[in-house]
């Protein structure tokens, strides 16, 4: 029993889990705990506990974890390793490591593994196929996962998806998709906390970066932080302080976003963190570069890093350049003819039959397009159409 409950209790440090660990995995006759797999969670390595500490042991020692694993989990632990090993590559920002891990795996793991495995292995290809800008596949991903984990009549696994699909939507700039989460399916900060809506109050912190709502995602920060902190979660307490720093900095308060990011980057470099930070994209870029110029950081490798991370950010800012900016709410006005071409675009006409509903050529029906396009800060009608609706333009 004590060994069963140095694994399972969150505030037992690591030492005494990794003992209980290689005791049960070792003793046949030892009864096995009926371990979570991922707890609430879209991850492996941050999924029953955070191992990211582990990372180069894990990536080490294949044959040691998996049997680990398999005197653990049995069945289960079909796929976890290679997940968790996708995992690591990724947060390192070795994109091509991941995937590779991943591809070959998921078919297995989805024919004879966990549905929590699946969804960490699936949650993990999406975010990679973002990172390489590859967010036409977004949509049919999200379906596809949708549509692995119905077969269950888990709770967390819905909600997290649902959650999933709103982190999506903000790449994409689909306000509406994530008004309609925010709204209708986030947590609510204000009643009990469930230690599996972690994963959901973060995006829900991102959502309201959106709106512009600075101390709505301090007040998260201050219900999660020290129950995050009881139970070691060193990969949550970094993405928290990461948010919180831009919402500060957004905010005005820039000395207090310095000060969380002293930590966010000695947590990131300790434990390669990489793409945590880059993927919150121009917000994180604007942070990092106003924060190495305050910092004046003279230290080689520290500096060396900050600046990987600034490139990093910056390719995510460039591909992603709507990725948590504010609503807008002031647009220059449109003419009359221009939102009649925006309303017959709503309405998924073509160029030649909105020239020929209007009376116009076709060359005329681009150069008001043209127009809408600038006016909306866009560059196709299908956002076009997202922006007026979201702005009551239309």
């Amino acid at each position: 029993m004590r060994l069963h409950l140095d694994i399972i209790i969150p505030a037992r440090n690591n030492n005494k889990f990794w003992h209980a660990v290689r005791k049960l995995s070792s003793n046949a006759d030892y009864m096995k705990p009926n371990l979570p797999i991922a707890a609430g969670r879209v991850s492996l390595i941050n999924g029953f506990r955070d191992l990211s500490e582990y990372r180069d042991f894990i990536k080490g020692h294949k044959g040691e974890v998996k049997k680990c694993l398999s005197a653990l989990y049995g069945d289960s632990a079909i796929g976890m390793y290679e997940v968790a090993y996708a995992e690591i590559c990724y947060m390192e920002d070795d994109c091509f490591g991941a995937i590779a891990s991943l591809v070959g795996n998921i078919p297995i793991i989805e024919q004879n593994g966990e549905v929590a495995v699946l969804f960490a292995a699936l949650y993990l290809q999406m975010r990679i196929m973002i990172a390489t800008g590859q967010i036409a596949v977004l949509y049919p991903m999200l379906d596809n996962i949708y549509n692995k984990i119905t077969s269950t009549d888990s709770r967390w696994l819905t909600e997290n998806h649902n959650a999933l699909r709103a982190w999506g939507a903000m790449y994409d700039n689909d306000i509406t998709e994530v008004k309609k989460w925010l709204e209708n399916e986030s947590p609510n900060e204000y009643g009990r906390l469930c230690m599996t809506d972690v994963f959901r109050y973060m995006i829900k912190m991102r959502a309201y970066l959106i709106e512009g709502k600075y101390y709505s995602v301090v007040a998260i920060d201050e219900l999660l932080r020290k129950i995050l902190q009881y139970g070691h979660r060193v990969i949550d307490l970094c993405e928290l302080n990461l948010l919180c720093a831009i919402a500060y900095y957004s905010g005005g308060k820039c000395d207090e976003a310095y000060g969380l990011m002293d930590e966010v980057i000695k947590v990131a470099k300790k434990r390669k963190l990489d793409r945590l930070i880059a993927d919150e994209g121009e917000k994180a870029y604007l942070l990092l570069r106003d924060y190495k110029r305050n910092r004046n950081i003279k230290e080689v490798g520290l500096n060396s890093y900050i600046n990987h991370l600034i490139a990093l950010s910056k390719k995510m800012a460039l591909l992603y350049p709507d990725y948590l900016k504010e609503c807008r709410k002031d647009f220059p006005s449109l003419t009359e003819t221009e939102r009649e071409v925006l309303q017959l675009m709503a309405n998924e006409r073509t160029n030649s039959e909105i020239a020929d509903f209007m009376g116009i050529s076709i060359n005329t029906v681009k150069f008001h397009s043209k127009n809408i396009y600038k006016k909306l800060s866009v560059n196709n009608r299908r956002r076009a159409v997202k922006v007026a609706k979201e702005n009551n333009i239309l």
